[in-house]
């Protein structure tokens, strides 16, 4: 390597003299430099990686946010099935648990929580936002799979009260005996042939001579006769729900009808007529129950009517004051 002169004046001999350089100091002084350089070379590397990504790179970034994205949109769509199986719960608690007696599911029980404070410790590893994400989609798919068990769990045990109950469902008299409108209520009302005051244990439908009716429960025939005050009748006893009903004042019973046959409901037995203590053509009906007490049939139409029909029921059995017995 050829190394470049280097004079300096010299105040003694007024002129200048050449200036001996050692090779350690010019070692040092290019190691200097080499390390700057080195330095630079590491800074803009870096500061090129942070910038600038290799393919590989931009296509994990690109598929992270197509996940996250993903993520988001199941999440929703979590929520709208929770949702829906909320509004199932509430179904089962006020209507079927209700109407089948069962024994209400606490609120604890129902929020199926998932316990512990990290149940995803695994997330942890990812950043933040991921993290986030998958946590929150764990927890919801977590709880919505509890829920479900319940409510099937629960489902199976309203159908096994169903099973149960079945036969006493389809004897419980639960629709109207006749296309009619109620002539006459339950309770305390002026007889017009016997001139007083007394009660009246069941409905008055009007009805004319030929009208048919109809059972209005399963059952099976206990009498199908002509006597007293309630002219040509049909009485059929529902034993499993635990009532009778009455149906009076036929002008004639239907030919397959007789004692100990069984029917069902909506099946017909007879036709409403005129006969006993009667001033004009109609169906009287009851609903005793099986120690012969008189029970209001109004109240066993209701699930089988609409509101405003019931409601219209109702006003007409308020509005009458006369016997037709």
């Amino acid at each position: 390597m050829s190394l470049k002169k280097i004079y300096q004046f010299n105040d003694e001999s007024c002129s200048f003299v050449e200036v001996q350089k050692s090779r350690k100091r010019l070692f040092v002084h290019m190691g200097y430099m080499s390390l700057f350089a080195l330095a630079l070379a590491t800074l803009i590397t870096f500061g090129l990686d942070s910038i600038v990504k290799t393919p590989e790179e931009v296509a994990l970034l690109d598929e992270n946010q197509a996940l996250q994205r993903q993520l988001r949109s199941v999440s929703k769509r979590i929520d709208t099935v929770a949702e829906e199986l909320t509004k199932l719960q509430t179904t089962d608690q006020e209507f079927y648990r209700t109407l089948l007696n069962a024994n209400e599911t606490s609120e604890d029980v129902l929020q199926a929580g998932v316990g512990g404070s990290d149940p995803y410790p695994e997330f942890s590893r990812f950043s933040t936002s991921t993290s986030t994400i998958l946590t929150r989609t764990a927890s919801k798919i977590d709880q919505l799979e509890r829920q479900i068990l319940l409510q099937n769990e629960s489902y199976r045990e309203l159908a096994s009260l169903a099973e149960a109950h079945k036969v006493q469902f389809e004897e419980m008299p639960a629709i109207v005996p006749v296309n009619g409108a109620v002539t006459s209520g339950y309770g305390t009302r002026f007889h017009p042939v016997l001139k007083i005051s007394r009660q009246h244990p069941g409905l008055d439908f009007h009805a004319a001579v030929g009208t048919p009716i109809y059972a209005t429960g399963n059952g099976q025939i206990e009498e199908a006769t002509s006597g007293s005050g309630l002219g040509r009748y049909i009485k059929i006893k529902h034993a499993t729900a635990g009532y009778v009903t009455v149906y009076a004042h036929l002008s004639r019973i239907a030919p397959n009808i007789h004692v100990g046959k069984p029917v069902k409901r909506g099946e017909l037995i007879g036709y409403s007529g005129n006969t006993g203590l009667t001033q004009s053509p109609h169906l009287h009906y009851e609903i005793r129950d099986l120690e012969g007490r008189s029970l209001n049939p109004l109240f066993f139409l209701a699930p089988s009517m609409t509101p405003a029909a019931y409601q219209r029921l109702l006003k007409e059995a308020e509005n009458t004051t006369l016997l037709f017995d």
